[in-house]
């Protein structure tokens, strides 16, 4: 079912006389329109990749007064702990879009300014939008809201008609804690943690407070660092967590990692000799680190991939589920061994 670069281009008919399927279902597979089972679907669009059949865009578009553009919210103000996690993820919203025939277009926002999102809201110039950093207040979900705008969040949302697509990091950061409990003094374990008006920091405090909630133990205020964004920050709280002795550190992500272990070598510190070190968030930096760090990792191009799988079954009318948890893995490495 190959289609060489020297065949004619596949037209809709190609695909429908491979597939055995008239020409109004095959279209109604691809708009959404219309009663198609999900196996009558998956089948199309794998037939559509395989005859690298391409819609004439411009006039559907037209016809069906559709953009074809999904938003993708980022942050303008986003900390360099946060890049590779929205490189990732923006590469599979990116993948899922292409294969419905969507592009994805960047949105930039920050803390107190909404207006280029708004503009495209006014301007209808997507069909639909996918915020990757959702704040606690809410305000970009109600936004789009309001403006009827197909939506689904990465991450948790207080909005209560969100469709969310979230990693488990509850779960995840109680296991990551709870072993490190098992196997260090409760009372040395300290957390350096990132700003918690993101639900994705609420969710990792939630998570490392109900495992020793749950071992009957209790944290040290201490070594409890929250709200580390800046490097003013980071160093401030550094400092301080080192004067307490802990010994083991967890790290909200990867990249506020990155930076205790370059502390750590500035103080002549040894990992695990001196202190152990884990994070709530693993990449390559960690995996190529000498010793790895034990993390939790979670797949952020799947996680992309979902929510625009979700949105675009919105858009299409397509029942799907209001929230969604891609699953993590607890990779115990030689930094807290």
């Amino acid at each position: 079912m190959k289609n060489s670069n020297n065949q004619k281009k596949a037209q809709l008919e190609d695909v429908a006389a491979a597939l055995g399927l008239s020409k109004s279902t095959v279209s109604r597979a691809i708009s959404g329109k219309g009663r198609i089972k999900a196996e009558t679907r998956e089948r199309v669009f794998e037939c559509i990749r395989e005859l690298n059949y391409r819609p004439n865009m411009i006039a559907k578009s037209l016809s069906e007064q559709k953009t074809y553009n999904i938003g993708v919210v980022v942050p303008m103000d986003q900390s360099e702990n946060e890049a590779p996690f929205f490189q990732t993820c923006i590469a599979g919203i990116a993948k899922g879009c292409a294969v419905r025939d969507y592009d994805a277009v960047l949105i930039g926002t920050e803390r107190d300014n909404l207006s280029q999102l708004t503009r495209v809201i006014e301007n209808r110039k997507v069909d639909g939008v996918i915020v990757t950093r959702p704040v606690s207040e809410g305000r970009i979900e109600m936004l789009l809201s309001e403006n009827g705008m197909p939506f689904v969040v990465v991450g948790k949302s207080v909005h209560a008609d969100s469709v969310i697509v979230d990693s488990d990091h509850v779960n995840g950061c109680r296991e990551l804690t709870n072993y490190l409990i098992m196997s260090n003094p409760a009372d040395r374990i300290g957390l350096l943690l990132g700003s918690t008006e993101y639900t994705v920091n609420k969710s990792r405090y939630t998570g490392f407070a109900s495992a020793f909630e749950k071992s009957g133990r209790h944290f040290n205020d201490r070594l409890v660092f929250t709200e580390v964004d800046s490097e003013m920050q980071f160093s401030k709280a550094a400092e301080m967590l080192f004067r307490e002795d802990p010994a083991c550190v967890i790290c909200g992500d990867d990249m506020l990692c990155m930076r205790l272990l370059s502390k750590l070598n500035e103080l002549g510190k040894s990992v695990p000799q001196d202190v152990k070190i884990a994070s709530f968030y693993n990449s390559v930096y960690l995996d190529s680190y000498s010793p790895p760090i034990t993390s939790l990792k979670f797949d952020a191009v799947k996680l992309g991939t979902a929510a625009a799988e979700k949105v675009l079954d919105i858009i299409a009318g397509v029942g799907t589920e209001t929230a969604s948890l891609m699953d993590f893995e607890l990779k115990i490495r030689k930094s807290t061994i």
